[in-house]
């Protein structure tokens, strides 16, 4: 298909450029080629991919058309091209609202790249009247946006897309922060569990100890530990060491006979009668006693072990039958001593 040509040399530092003639009001097949000059040589625009053309229409109306370097010039109706960046060669064709109305065209061509824009001298070009008059009604001079409405829209759309890909991030970022939370509590959680474990762990061992060395007294309880256990648990008072013993004894002298020496009383096995102050006794089970202001008061011995309660409530008594348990008598019964237990 033939069209008619316009070869154009458009300055980008001057205005100098003359009307151009020769376009008819409805012409679709002018084809204009335009290369960009500085001075008398070709001006070498590569790198600027992104073309703009702006036309001002004699009414007032305007056409913004354009590529972009992305491929998405979906809206290309004055068909604009690159023919050679280097030689400042563009194509154009002036067709539909370009030539709707009769009158003088104002053009210019934007060039864009990395942040840079460069604007062109004006073409201005005339549109000299149709003879197809019965055409006025069908075609209306109007603006024609269509391409920065797409160029809006796909901004739009990068704009809405970056959003949502911002708004991802942020909930990631979130879900991290309760991921990060959840773990500190979990960590704090067994941090506390494993101090509790560390002092029960410890606290076993001791008891674990104890537990050896009751094991030990009960294989082995001897006079030493017994007295321990007596002191320990306070059992040592008046009851069991009387300290009249001493006041009921003192006129005693080793290697010579005393006027106020004392007899010693023998008694049966379960029973002795009651002594007089600083008098000593024997019963049948060799125990020895000494009278004291406040009854008999029991010298040998210091626990019996058996089945049976001992004779004398002033003794320990290390009761077999409920499994070698210590116990004492409170004056009215017997009791344990304390959770030791001898086996």
């Amino acid at each position: 298909m033939n069209y008619k040509a316009f070869n154009i040399g458009l300055p980008i530092k001057d205005n100098n450029v003359k009307i151009q003639d020769g376009l008819v009001q409805f012409d679709t097949a002018n084809i204009v080629n335009v290369r960009l000059i500085d001075g008398s040589e070709p001006f070498d625009f590569t790198g600027y991919t992104d073309i703009l053309l702006d036309i001002l229409k004699p009414d007032g109306h305007r056409i913004v058309a354009g590529i972009t370097s992305d491929g998405e010039n979906t809206n290309n109706p004055y068909r604009i091209q690159v023919l050679d960046p280097a030689q400042g060669l563009i194509r154009f064709v002036l067709s539909g609202q370009a030539t709707v109305i009769t009158g003088t065209y104002f053009c210019t061509l934007s060039l864009f790249s990395s942040g840079k824009v460069l604007t062109s001298a004006r073409i201005n070009y005339y549109v000299g009247e149709s003879l197809l008059n019965d055409m006025d009604s069908e075609i209306e001079s109007t603006d024609d946006y269509q391409f920065l409405l797409n160029l809006i829209n796909r901004n739009s759309d990068i704009a809405t897309a970056e959003q949502e890909r911002a708004d991802a991030e942020c909930q990631r970022e979130l879900n991290e922060e309760e991921r990060n939370r959840e773990f500190k509590e979990m960590y704090d959680s067994i941090t506390e569990y494993i101090k509790n474990a560390e002092k029960y762990v410890q606290l076993t061992q001791e008891y674990m100890e104890e537990a050896k060395r009751y094991a030990e007294l009960a294989q082995n309880p001897s006079q030493k530990i017994i007295n321990e256990l007596i002191t320990q648990m306070n059992l040592a008072t008046k009851k069991y060491v009387d300290d009249e013993i001493t006041e009921n004894t003192k006129d005693f002298i080793v290697g010579e006979i005393n006027a106020n020496r004392k007899k010693f009383t023998m008694g049966t096995a379960s029973t002795i009668p009651a002594l007089d102050k600083g008098e000593f006794g024997i019963d049948g089970g060799n125990n020895i006693f000494a009278g004291g202001s406040n009854g008999n008061i029991l010298l040998s011995g210091v626990y019996v072990v058996g089945p049976t309660e001992p004779q004398y409530d002033t003794l320990l008594w290390i009761d077999t039958n409920a499994g070698g348990q210590l116990k004492y008598h409170n004056g009215s019964e017997w009791v344990p001593a304390s959770i030791l237990a001898f086996s």
